[in-house]
């Protein structure tokens, strides 16, 4: 699915998660897998504690972070494709 600004992005179900050292540590119970994010992973899974389109996530990331608006958004999209194929979130 090819994502836009107007893409909703949402935390996968069957999953806990907790802050661990400033990270998120995350365990999706269905496959018994754990993940762990960086500060900025972290930073954007804290976002998505509610679902919220791609616009808005970039805009609170540049917001947040001395980053170029556009590689945000670059870097943005592929992570959320990579979190999407581990079943952690989900694009609509």
């Amino acid at each position: 699915m090819m994502m836009t600004n107007n893409s909703m992005v949402a935390r996968g179900a069957s999953l806990v998660s907790s802050q661990v050292d400033g990270q998120a540590v995350i365990m999706n119970i269905d496959s018994g897998h754990f993940f762990q994010l960086n500060q900025t992973a972290s930073r954007i899974w804290d976002l998505l504690e509610t679902p919220q389109d791609l616009a808005s996530i970039n805009r609170q990331l540049n917001d947040r972070f001395d980053v170029d608006p556009e590689r945000c958004r670059t870097d943005l999209a592929e992570f959320i494709g990579v979190m999407q194929q581990k079943g952690l979130l989900t694009v609509s």
